[in-house]
Parts: structure tokens; C-alpha cells; sequence
């Protein structure tokens, strides 16, 4: 439930209703997309951009129009092409843009076989990205906001009034959209894509929360995929402090196991010191006192002070890959680097990016589908004592409860509440969890695979987040499913 640092980190190298489409022709037939030159030029010239007009509202089709951004990297075997796969990387808020055009740039983050086989479709959400409008709000209001760990309910309260405020200035800057972010949206958006693309079936790529919009798009359209893979799998049925107690387990057990790795490489910069302990130690810092972050404050390019729930947050996000993605994702060994930074007195390495006018369409789309399903400060302290009991040394802080925290008092609107499905679609999905990914808790992975009754789950049994990304036997069975449609056995389990 997170956008990929392999994503965030290219983004920073290159700056890095059932029925047809509202662009359909009467016949049935959808025009031709009309790609051309991205205004991104760092992309290369390989990488060809397009914008798909999409009804704003859904249940208005005929009503305002929106555009939702696409790229494309042509297959780069032509004679032994089989068609597009979509790729969309997560978040809330990630831009699958990105991701394409970062295999443009650097090569090798996508598997071989299906850059060879398939044009890669980078797909932005609506809001996101290449997409228009996008999610605009006021970026000094964000930055008065109060860290999620509150005391008091003085405190309690001036987090809401916070969000109200900064949810209040996104409705200024971005206008009606800020309604219509959902994951039932994007699903509709996703298959006028498809419809444009060349009509054929889908192939779909998910990580994250990727899947959520897969598992949406399976139940509206469960005719028109061919592939669909849906890897770090979220699901929309649980209320979120359910969520958030997967999630804290989820990454405490990392938190453990790269302490347990620490204490095993040379690679690890705390030599022999407990790592877990050095996460506590500097949780329990920042809820003291802002840890310093000299070098952000020199650059200005992240905060010049680190809050618990911020330090937490990015340190959940620097566990995703155990091992770096190329020169794109960092792994356990920076996040030893940077802990060691931070102890040493210069947390910059784990503060968060200066918040720009556009930086705000994830949390924005989390708050029209993750809300506190309690009220007020009782319901919320309560939670907080009960993650923290679970997980003494992250205390609960996570992705999860940072929407738990910054949605309450959102003023837009909760259009997509959890609920619960079957589905159902012709083919057989491939569900992808990891037994300790410290983001989306294995245990979704398996209830996503009991909503969905015919499809496979597969597992890898190791760490990281999401497995696609991850050369390995996950990865090549993924790449297999994509290629001819092999399908794993039922109950397979592959190693890390």
C-alpha cells in the first residue's frame, strides 16, 4: 500500500457503468490513441506519451471531461511482440509513467522477456502524474500539520483542524476532482485504456495498491482481461484499524528480521548493535524532541527536522527491497547507512521531501477510501496503545496510520468505504504476496486470494515488498504467466 521507492527515486533522477469508454464510437469502435512526444524529455525519445479522456464523474459519463496520462516503450522484440501490458506501481499516488520511462533511461528494472514482449503502458491514475488535472493543495499548510503521534486530545484536535484546513485548500487548488479519486474511478479509467489501446484484452501489472484497482477492474469488467497480476495484494474489505494491525505486525517482523540481518552482514553500518533497538531508541528521540536533518535543512529538498511518524514512515519505505533495484531502489544496507546517520545526529537520509503543490494526490485518493472506522481522540489513543503494544519498536507508525490520521476531518469526499466482493473474471488471476513484506501483510495476500475464487496464489517466502521487481523464481513464474499463461500450482511456495 505504497508507492514504490524504485518509483519516488526515478521520478527524482529524471526531474523520474459497465460499457464502452466516453471516446467510443457509436459502432463500438474506439479512435486510435494519438501518442507523441513527451513533454518530460529526459524520457528519451523511445517513449511516446497520450492523454485519454475520462468522464470526471462516473455516474455523469456525459458530464465534465478529465484526462488520464499514458506512456508507452515499445516492445523491443517487434517480431515477437504479443501486445501491452498496463503497469500501474501503487501508492495511493504512484505514476506508472515513471516506472516506464525509468526502464527507458536505465534499463533492467523491468524482467527482460517482458520488455522484449510487451509495449509498456505506464498508467497514471486520475490526478496523478501525467494526468490532468492534477491534485494541487497548498504546500504551507501541509507543512503546519502536526505529527500523527498526538498526545492530548488538544492535540488530537489540532490535527483535525490541520487536515481541514489543508483537505480545504486541495478542494481551491484541484476543484470537483478531489471527489472522484477512488479505486472504482480508476478501474472505469483503466478500461478505456484498454478500450483504446487496441481493444484487445487486458494485461495488467499491479504492485501494492495497483491491486486494489485490479481486483476493482476484475469485478466491473470480468470479461475483458487476459493477464492479470496482482502482486503485494490490498484488500478492500477490512476497516482500516483491522488494516492497521496487519500492517503493524507486518512491519515489526521486518524491523526484526533486519536486525537479524544486521547482525549477520558486514554490510550493515550499526556493526554489532541491535538495529531494532536503534530504530526504538530513535522513535522514542523523535517523540521527544524533531531528530535534525542538517543536510535538508542546508538543501531544502526534504524537512530540516524528522517527526516520529515521518521517521517511521521512511524507515518502513527503506526496507522494501532487501537488495538495491540498479540504480534505482535503495536496500537494507542504506537503510544501515542512514540509521547510523541519524543516531550520529543527521537524520536527513530518513526525513521527508519538501511538500510541493502536487505532492498531496495519494494522500488525497487514500482519503476517499481509508477513514478512521472509530470516532475521536478515545477511538484513536486506543488504537495507538494497541499498536504499540504489538510492535514495541515501531509503535504502530506506518502507512496505514498516517491516513488514519491525516484523513480525519478530510473534507472531501469517502466515496469508496470498505466493502466486501467476490469476483469472479473469466481468466485466472496470479495473487503475489510475500511472507514478511513489511507493507502489504502477507495475510491480505490470502484473504485477496478467498475473494477472488479462482484465482492462484502464489508465494514467496522472504522479505521485501511486492516480488515482480525482484529477480528470483517469484519473478520468472510472474514473467511466465504474462508471456503464455502458466499458470503455479495451487499452494505454491517459492524461496526469496
Amino acid at each position: 500500500m505504497r508507492v514504490l521507492r524504485v518509483v519516488l527515486v526515478a521520478a527524482a533522477v529524471a526531474a523520474f457503468g459497465v460499457g464502452c469508454g466516453t471516446e467510443a464510437k457509436k459502432d463500438g469502435a474506439s479512435p486510435p490513441i494519438a501518442w507523441h512526444a513527451c513533454a518530460e524529455k529526459q524520457w528519451g525519445a523511445a517513449v511516446q506519451c497520450a492523454d485519454i479522456e475520462v468522464p470526471l464523474d462516473w455516474d455523469k459519463p456525459d458530464g465534465d471531461k478529465i484526462t488520464v496520462g499514458i506512456n508507452r516503450l515499445p516492445a523491443s522484440d517487434s517480431a515477437r511482440r504479443i501486445g501491452a501490458v498496463v503497469f500501474e506501481p501503487g501508492g495511493p499516488g504512484g505514476a506508472g509513467s515513471t516506472m516506464v520511462a525509468a526502464e527507458s533511461m536505465f534499463s533492467g528494472v523491468f524482467p527482460a522477456e517482458v520488455r522484449a514482449r510487451f509495449d509498456l503502458i505506464g498508467f497514471d491514475p486520475r490526478g496523478v502524474g501525467t494526468s490532468k488535472p492534477a491534485v494541487r493543495c497548498d504546500p504551507e499548510l501541509a507543512n503546519r500539520r502536526p505529527d500523527a503521534f498526538v498526545a492530548d486530545q488538544a492535540g488530537y484536535d489540532a490535527l483535525v483542524a490541520a487536515n481541514k484546513a489543508f483537505g480545504a485548500s486541495c478542494q481551491k487548488l484541484t476543484g470537483p476532482l478531489l471527489d472522484h479519486l477512488d479505486s472504482v474511478a480508476v478501474a472505469r479509467d483503466l478500461e478505456v485504456v484498454r478500450q483504446r489501446l487496441d481493444a484487445g484484452p487486458l494485461n495488467y501489472i499491479g504492485l501494492s495498491y495497483g491491486t486494489e484497482i485490479g481486483f476493482e477492474y476484475a469485478r466491473l469488467f470480468p470479461a475483458n482481461s487476459r493477464a492479470l497480476v496482482l502482486d503485494g495484494a490490498l484488500v478492500h474489505s477490512l476497516p482500516p484499524s483491522a488494516m492497521h494491525v496487519y500492517e503493524t505486525a507486518a512491519f515489526e517482523n521486518s524491523i526484526r528480521r533486519f536486525a537479524e540481518w544486521c547482525r549477520a552482514t558486514a554490510d550493515c553500518a550499526l556493526g554489532g548493535d541491535d538495529a531494532a533497538a536503534v530504530v526504538r531508541d530513535l522513535a522514542a528521540s523523535a517523540r521527544r524532541a524533531p531528530l535534525p536533518a542538517p543536510e535538508c535543512a542546508a538543501s531544502k529538498a526534504c524537512a530540516p527536522e524528522v517527526r516520529p511518524a515521518e521517521l517511521l514512515h521512511n524507515i518502513q519505505g527503506s526496507l522494501l527491497f532487501k537488495a538495491p533495484i540498479g540504480k534505482l531502489a535503495p536496500g537494507w544496507a542504506d537503510l544501515a547507512t542512514a540509521l547510523d546517520r541519524a543516531r550520529k545526529g543527521d537524520a536527513s537520509e530518513l526525513s521527508p521531501r519538501t511538500m510541493t503543490e502536487t505532492r498531496a494526490a495519494g494522500l488525497a485518493a487514500a482519503c476517499t477510501e481509508f477513514r478512521a472506522d472509530f470516532a475521536g481522540y478515545p477511538g484513536f489513543k486506543a488504537q495507538q496503545l494497541l499498536t504499540a503494544a504489538l510492535a514495541p519498536n515501531t509503535l504502530g507508525g506506518n502507512e496505514t496510520f498516517g491516513y488514519l490520521a491525516q484523513c480525519e476531518g478530510w473534507p472531501a469526499a469517502f466515496s469508496n468505504p470498505p466493502h466486501t466482493a467476490t469476483v469472479r473474471p473469466t481468466i485466472t488471476p496470479l495473487i503475489i504476496g510475500a511472507t514478511n513484506d513489511p507493507s502489504t501483510a502477507y495475510g491480505w495476500a490470502q484473504l485477496m486470494a478467498t475473494q477472488m475464487p479462482n484465482a492462484v496464489l502464489l508465494t514467496r517466502e522472504g522479505d521485501g515488498h511486492t516480488s515482480f521487481l525482484i529477480p528470483g523464481q517469484t519473478s520468472r513464474a510472474i514473467v511466465d504467466y504474462l508471456i503464455d499463461g502458466t499458470v503455479p500450482a495451487a499452494g505454491t511456495v517459492l524461496p526469496d
